[in-house]
């Protein structure tokens, strides 16, 4: 099977970090052709985002292999928060830094009483390149494909908090006036958390449309009430 997508960035590196996240994929095992290299435009007008097509292919017919995770080896996580400890440091003198494992994720989250909205970036961006400069650092330490995010003063968790919350209304509404209603369009790790609060209301089901690089999900009533339609 081939799977084509495209996927934008302010240049080819941004694009093909949003691919890698969404396919969960290393930069290494990247398939792509540049679509266009993108333009900065006259005195940061009229630029253009730079978009990459993505192709990974799988033998047809071969299904996909389950990996066995009862005897892997435990991620060495050592260096990884060194780096980072190190990368923190040089902005701020008080820190703590605690780490989760799970599976093939790391999860590091930073409290500091210091501003770190800087170490944020706008939308997220810096967060988003510290967290491929690591993944990569660790996939290669540990020979296969793992996954860093970042936390900075629960700045993810009240994220992902907002976005249970305004799920939670639009499925209320869906139920109430019986029509379908969308969400705007999001990348993998916010639909993961979109689809979780979805499945627990036996009246709504879902489905998704790709947008560009993203995802829309639209959640729909399960039962049509034509007294409502």
């Amino acid at each position: 099977m081939s799977i084509q997508r495209e996927y934008e960035g302010k240049t080819v590196t941004d694009a093909t970090i949003e691919a890698c996240k969404d396919l969960g994929i290393n930069r290494e095992e990247l398939e792509f052709e540049v679509v266009s290299e993108g333009s900065r435009g006259l005195l940061g007008i009229g630029g253009r985002n730079a978009v990459i097509k993505v192709i990974n292919e799988s033998p047809k017919g071969e299904p996909e292999a389950v990996k066995d995770l009862t005897n892997q080896e435990p991620i060495d996580t050592v260096k990884v928060q060194e780096i980072f400890n190190e990368i923190v440091n040089q902005f701020v003198d008080d820190s703590k830094i605690e780490i989760e494992t799970n599976d093939r994720n790391i999860l590091l989250k930073l409290k500091s009483e210091s501003n770190l909205g800087f170490l944020i970036g706008k939308k997220g961006e810096m967060i988003k390149n510290i967290e491929f400069l690591l993944s990569r650092i660790v996939s290669k330490q540990n020979s296969e494909s793992v996954f860093v995010s970042i936390d900075i003063n629960s700045f993810r968790e009240k994220k992902d908090k907002e976005l249970v919350e305004r799920v939670g209304v639009l499925i209320d509404k869906v139920v109430s006036i019986n029509r379908p209603l969308s969400l705007n369009p999001m990348n993998s790790y916010e639909r993961r958390i979109c689809y979780l609060e979805i499945e627990k209301n036996s009246e709504v089901t879902y489905k998704t449309k790709e947008v560009g690089m993203l995802k829309k999900i639209t959640i729909l009533p399960k039962v049509i009430d034509k007294n409502l339609s």
